[in-house]
């Protein structure tokens, strides 16, 4: 017993110390992550090479410094598992399959894909032909410069008997030349960050923050395809505004946009996305516990009833009986098991086997004594 408790503890101390695979095809997570085989995925003996393709575009032709936008990636061709999850990973840099995140250039992410600031971010896609586009709405550098954008992939495939992951990336970049912002462009504040979820059926009251924004008007749409329709806007204070948009009913997402101009210069944000979730499971903590109590009290109810039952048939009557009607006078072998009757009466303690050996001893000696 001692010997196969070592044993399983030894065997669970070697599984937690084994490293997990680097190689992931059923997805990692949305996160900040450079691209290489260490933060990514393994190709060669571990993975394999993505047949994707992929397409990088901005929503404007003229970046400034420190202007809002919004850059999307358009991937396709490549492999599906079952669940079809694909990761996008948004990069500074690229050379020998290794990338930077796209903030290490002094990039902001403001909104990815799913709601959240990642540079790499998974999303299910439904065919590999028609592909899925990946959405980012991030903040420029505050130094003109002419930077690269990147991109690479990581996905897994079906069928795929070793569990291995693919990967690809794009060599040539998206050249994006960063101007000096012009003076008094109405814009978003830097510290301003957007709502990206909610619960079905909420309204939403979105607070904004400009600089050297005169007036101010927003527009929503349901999806990314739905008519634009516009919402009335209120200025709390200068640069602070305020507006609700509509709950829906079910979990589809809405996407909303600014529209902010001055005197001189007029400025549109990108869109958006709010997304309706549905409501948490509220888990009552008192209530798991009176169940977990109550669970306890019927384990041990039934282990009493066990143990009540097994010490009854120990001591039945029945036993007793067929004891006081065997003759004293037989001679029964002492041994560790069955112990012979002293001369004061009836044994006390004795199990099942013991009564057992014991009648089965009288039987033999009276087949013993008819012959």
């Amino acid at each position: 017993m001692i010997r196969s408790r070592l044993a399983l503890v030894l065997l669970c101390i070697l599984m937690l110390s084994i490293p997990p695979s680097l190689a992931k095809p059923g997805g990692q997570g949305d996160g900040d992550r450079d691209f290489s085989c260490a933060e990514s995925c393994h190709v060669g003996n571990s993975g394999a090479e993505s047949s994707a393709t992929s397409t990088i575009e901005l929503d404007r032709s003229r970046v400034f410094t420190g202007q809002t936008i919004s850059l999307s990636v358009k991937v396709s061709g490549m492999e599906l598992s079952k669940k079809g999850l694909v990761g996008v990973f948004l990069l500074s840099s690229l050379s020998n399959d290794v990338g930077k995140s796209i903030e290490d250039s002094e990039w902001t992410i403001v909104q990815d894909p799913n709601g959240g600031d990642n540079n790499y971010v998974e999303k299910p896609v439904l065919s590999s032909s028609q592909g899925a586009t990946f959405t980012w709405i991030i903040r420029a550098p505050d130094n003109p410069n002419t930077v690269f954008v990147y991109t690479a992939i990581h996905h897994g495939s079906n069928p795929n008997p070793n569990d291995i992951a693919h990967q690809g990336s794009w060599e040539e970049p998206l050249v994006i030349e960063i101007e000096e912002m012009p003076e008094n462009l109405p814009r978003l504040s830097k510290d301003w960050s957007p709502t990206s979820s909610r619960i079905i059926g909420q309204t939403t009251t979105i607070e904004l923050t400009t600089l050297d924004a005169d007036s101010l008007s927003v527009e929503w749409r349901s999806g990314e395809s739905g008519s634009i329709q516009t919402v009335d806007v209120s200025e709390d204070s200068e640069g602070r505004w305020s507006f609700t948009l509509p709950a829906t009913t079910d979990d589809s997402n809405l996407s909303w946009r600014a529209k902010m101009s001055n005197s001189a210069l007029e400025e549109t944000t990108p869109w958006f996305t709010l997304s309706s979730d549905e409501p948490p499971y509220d888990i009552s903590e008192s209530a798991m516990f009176m169940q977990a109590l109550a669970l306890g009290m019927l384990v041990a109810a039934i282990a009493m009833a066990i143990q009540r039952r097994l010490a009854r048939t120990e001591n039945s009557p029945e036993l007793a009986q067929l004891a006081t009607s065997l003759p004293s006078m037989i001679d029964i072998p002492e041994s560790d098991s069955t112990p012979p009757l002293p001369d004061s009466g009836l044994p006390q303690g004795w199990t099942m086997d013991q009564w057992r050996a014991y009648g089965q001893q009288y039987l033999d000696k009276q087949g013993v004594d008819q012959e």
